[in-house]
């Protein structure tokens, strides 16, 4: 009888823990410089530099050096529509990026921010941010 007790309380055991459930980690936080590696060093160089008459350089740039991530965002987002005739500059049109997603948006602008801003590497972006610009409805020029 001991045994089958025991038996007993063995199965009930491996059954508890069997029917545990493990945590589900959670997804990492998106790479920015990977992003931009994916995304946009093939435009803009890796150094961000651009190429002369056909894409704009990021260093330095009024976009990514505004204390407001809005224009950048914004930028990101619609691509270079939203420069208006300032697109005219170059000949190469930057696509929307649109298909990332807004963590993916948020690690990207806080990369190019923090790598080519004229200041002091600027805040990170937050998710409400891209929430917020995704959400603008888009001005005709």
């Amino acid at each position: 009888m001991t045994g089958c007790i025991l038996a007993l309380l063995s199965l009930l055991a491996a059954s508890t823990a069997c029917s545990r459930q493990e945590p589900v980690p959670a997804d990492p936080a998106p790479d920015g410089l990977v992003l931009f590696n994916q995304n946009c060093a093939t435009c803009h160089m890796a150094d961000g530099g651009g190429v002369p008459n056909l894409q704009p350089s990021l260093q330095d740039s009024g976009w990514i050096s505004n204390p407001d991530p809005q224009p950048l965002l914004s930028l990101i987002l619609r691509g270079s529509a939203v420069l208006g005739e300032g697109a005219k500059a170059y000949e190469n049109d930057m696509a929307p990026q649109d298909h990332l997603t807004d963590a993916e948006v948020a690690a990207l602008a806080t990369h190019v921010r923090s790598r080519f801003a004229a200041g002091p590497a600027a805040k990170p972006v937050a998710l409400a941010e891209v929430a917020l610009a995704r959400a603008r409805p888009v001005l005709p020029h």
